[in-house]
């Protein structure tokens, strides 16, 4: 029984440092934001584009004015990756 415990207590170890390192691993938005977006889209009030609790709130119109560029916005698709876009529209539709 001893054995057992040590064995289960191993994998709860194994398992919860397997779980950090992949939460590490996904797309800091809010860093993203603020090294590449926030210059130009402030939280609350406008800059060079909307404000970002103004943007479309449609999540394929967000990812594709990122990946795509908009009008005077240039585009990021290869400077972010598909993870790094997505985190983005999420974090841009939880400021709403």
């Amino acid at each position: 029984m001893k054995k057992f415990i040590q064995i289960m207590m191993v994998g709860a170890i194994a398992g919860l440092s397997a779980t950090s390192a992949v939460a590490s691993d996904a797309p800091n938005a809010e860093k993203l934001y603020s090294k590449k977006c926030k210059m130009c889209h402030k939280l609350d009030g406008k800059s060079m584009g909307p404000a970002l609790n103004t943007m479309n709130s449609d999540a394929e119109a967000l990812r594709s004015a990122i990946a795509d560029g908009k009008k005077r916005m240039p585009k990021f698709g290869k400077k972010f990756s598909a993870e790094e876009i997505d985190a983005l529209v999420v974090f841009i539709q939880a400021q709403k």
